[in-house]
């Protein structure tokens, strides 16, 4: 069972096992009657034929509190696009999906493009990207939460405990940030939050010093999870990174836009696990490296630390952080009779080092570069017709007319 603890910087709303979905949905079910809830579901067309996915719609089916729900879909050819359709339409919600490598999704970008509001880069970014303005331009939702299609074994409780703390008339809450422990085949998984941000986080603090923003990273126990939720006022005044820095960029972009106290993470699964990503240790444009990469840099970038004289001291403290960091993973793992080897963690570890020397340099060879999308607050602003024009690309006539 779960602690109670609120120790941390980050207020901590915990999985006691002591209340049914049946009863959260209730309560879900008579707030969204004045605060209607959407859920993103980002993915790509391999996705939606796998069993996760089917899986995950299937426990939708049955959230009846939700009002919408919008599938985007990259990767994608018109057959993806109409299996898609399909899926979405034979649930009982609203639904939507967004096909970003449509003609009329192409045509938008085009538009923006001319007018510097474009995404800044292909990837999970753009999609969600997408997926936000399309439920911004309805402007019906009051609750936008998100989450990722290849989750295993998944359960609408997992839902309903993400969205019950922003839905909630008196908890004051804009944004909440799912958590879980991951554990794969009786492994730890999770090996950029764990052997990444968790040691890099404590190995800034020799650079920045107590900043508030490292305080704020440290407080939750998993800042790279794609669980979130929140309410639409925020959703349209995020600057979203493109990049595999998305979930982190998000957070730090929360930090900078909310009160403390307006910001939670909750519980979300006791088990939880999706499809992994290759280390991909020689492939720096692919993979964990890839992700790394950009996660770190992200994080350097909201410190305001591009002009670090040199990576070697940075990541000498990393590696100290990661390395004391895995034998306390083994040693959790071993009391609770799980596996963790530490002799690949420690080479995790290493690779993660070469990409934190190479999120510097990046840091520093473009200082203040630009990385993240406008905010649709922005875009709506200087560009009006992006809205309508965005609804007509959800309408399957008007997609697949070309």
């Amino acid at each position: 069972m779960a602690d109670f603890s609120q120790t941390g910087g980050v207020p901590t709303l915990h999985d006691l096992l002591h209340r049914r979905v049946s009863d959260l949905e209730w309560n879900l079910r008579t707030w969204a009657a004045k605060r209607p809830v959407t859920l993103i579901i980002p993915c790509l067309a391999s996705e939606i034929r796998s069993d996760a996915f089917s899986t995950m719609l299937g426990e939708l089916a049955s959230a009846d509190w939700l009002n919408r729900i919008v599938v985007g879909l990259d990767q994608a050819d018109e057959t993806d696009f109409r299996n898609a359709l399909r899926l979405v339409e034979a649930l009982p919600q609203q639904g939507d999906v967004v096909w970003n490598d449509s003609d009329a999704v192409l045509r938008i970008e085009d538009g923006l493009a001319a007018q510097g509001l474009a995404p800044r880069s292909r990837g999970k970014g753009r999609n969600v990207w997408y997926c936000l303005g399309a439920v911004l331009a309805r402007g019906t939702e009051q609750v936008i939460a998100m989450h990722d299609a290849d989750i295993v074994g998944y359960n609408r409780e997992l839902l309903a405990r993400l969205v019950y703390p922003v839905a909630h008339p008196g908890f004051g809450y804009c944004f909440a940030k799912g958590y879980y422990h991951r554990v794969t085949e009786g492994r730890f998984s999770g090996r950029v939050t764990r052997l990444l941000v968790a040691p890099l986080v404590r190995a800034l603090r020799a650079e920045a010093g107590e900043h508030s923003y490292l305080r704020f990273l440290e407080g939750f126990r998993y800042p790279l999870a794609g669980e979130t939720a929140m309410e639409s006022w925020l959703a349209a005044s995020l600057r979203i990174p493109g990049h595999w820095g998305m979930d982190i960029g998000i957070l730090s972009d929360v930090y900078a836009q909310c009160e403390p106290s307006a910001i939670c993470q909750v519980s979300v699964a006791n088990a939880y696990d999706h499809k992994h990503q290759d280390l991909s240790e020689h492939d720096a444009t692919a993979g964990l490296r890839r992700m790394s990469i950009d996660v770190s840099a992200t994080i350097i970038r909201r410190l305001g630390l591009e002009s670090l004289d040199g990576a070697s001291g940075l990541c000498d403290s990393y590696l100290a952080a990661a390395r004391d960091l895995i034998r306390h993973y083994a040693n959790d793992a071993e009391i609770n009779g799980y596996v963790v080897d530490r002799a690949a963690e420690e080479a995790t570890a290493e690779v993660f080092a070469r990409s934190l020397a190479d999120a510097v340099e990046v840091c520093r060879a473009h200082p203040g570069e630009d990385e993240l999308n406008p905010s649709w607050r922005q875009v709506l602003e200087h560009a009006p017709e992006v809205g309508p024009m965005l609804l007509e690309a959800l309408e399957p006539e008007a997609v697949l007319a070309r």
